[in-house]
């Protein structure tokens, strides 16, 4: 059996009830049945996480040179015990650095899988690497001497291109679990339900969302629920005042993994209007429930334009013309559908693990 060594920022017993990074795991939890898997994860690990078939080591947040040091003390412990055959991180900085170091030092194969801050750059609200030289050279370097690298969309892609980027990486997405978020056919109720799900942050964009919702209000009966939370919380349920549509706004908080499909499969559609996005696996989940998928071109809405409804960031009017349209158009709604089921069939949870053995072996 190989033996694989990933190095995450985090996502595996992290966070209120471990929620963590659920796309992550389920990939990997799967991988751990074909491969040793020992994860390395630069943050504590909950007390009551127990891990599903792998290894998992937590590094606390405290002093920076501290904690990599005991990384790299207990990745070359690990590794003397038995050697790793393969070092993937997860997030071109700091962890796929990382693989790629390792890597060079116990000469073993590194993977590098850029996520989204790391392949993304917005000015306007300072988020992401690539504007910066220090870490956009960091990334470039991991990149380029990786012996395998991945993205998880042709968003992430063609943002590191213009960056520099000169290898063409391997584009492998979070695919989902299909039995879990399973597809159902359903015509859109007369009462047209939105759904967005996400962190209430300033990348996600939830004002675009908001006013679009609001100017669709306008001309057809509809609700919104709104899943997540984030330090932007209070000045969305400000601004959901602001547009006079607090009636028609639902804000639920944290929620199990396991109980979403619910709330999508009582969705008619998905609002996603992020300034940029890795993937956005929650518009996987919708795809494959059967929701159809509006918002902003980035992430999979930009990989997918047969797939889903989108336009320019911040263009909530244009948004909101383009849904008003689509509602009243039967056969453009069909072919969005078919076309978003066919890929979430196709590239779902058990072909993101394959992709990732592939590269293994």
């Amino acid at each position: 059996m190989k033996r694989v060594a990933i190095i995450v920022p985090g996502g595996f017993g992290t966070g209120k009830d471990n929620l963590g990074i659920p796309a992550l795991e389920q990939v990997v939890k799967r991988l751990s049945k074909e491969f040793g898997i020992s994860v390395f994860q630069l943050y504590r690990v909950n007390e009551d996480y127990q891990p599903e078939n792998f290894k998992l080591f937590g590094f606390r947040k405290t002093n920076k040179v501290v904690q990599y040091l005991r990384l790299f003390r207990c990745f070359r412990r690990e590794h003397y015990k038995e050697k790793f055959d393969v070092v993937h991180g997860f997030w071109a900085w700091p962890c796929g650095f990382c693989a790629v170091l390792f890597g060079k030092i116990f000469k073993i194969k590194s993977v590098v899988s850029v996520q989204g801050g790391d392949g993304s750059s917005v000015r306007s609200i300072n988020y992401g690497y690539l504007d910066l030289f220090f870490y956009r050279q960091v990334i470039l370097w991991s990149l380029h001497e990786a012996a395998e690298a991945t993205v998880l969309t042709r968003f992430l892609s063609d943002n590191l291109k213009k960056a520099g980027l000169k290898r063409d990486p391997r584009i492998v997405p979070f695919g989902v679990d299909n039995e879990l978020f399973s597809y159902r056919e359903k015509s859109l109720a007369p009462c047209i339900q939105f759904i967005h799900v996400g962190n209430f942050n300033s990348v996600k964009d939830q004002g675009t969302l908001l006013r679009a919702f609001a100017m669709i209000k306008k001309s057809i009966q509809c609700r919104l629920t709104m899943i997540g939370e984030g330090n932007n919380e209070l000045n969305i349920l400000k601004l959901v005042k602001e547009l006079d549509v607090h009636e028609d706004v639902t804000v639920l908080h944290h929620m199990s993994y396991s109980k979403l499909p619910k709330q999508y499969q009582a969705s008619d559609i998905l609002l996603h209007t992020s300034l940029s996005e890795g993937q956005g696996v929650v518009i996987a989940e919708a795809m494959s429930c059967g929701l159809l998928v509006c918002g902003t071109n980035v992430g999979l809405l930009y990989d997918l334009p047969d797939a889903c409804i989108s336009v320019e960031v911040k263009d909530h009017v244009g948004l909101a013309t383009k849904i008003l349209a689509l509602i009243n158009d039967q056969a453009q709604m069909n072919s969005l559908r078919t076309n978003a089921k066919n890929w979430a069939v196709t590239h779902d949870v058990h072909w993101t693990v394959s992709e990732f053995g592939k590269l293994y072996y």
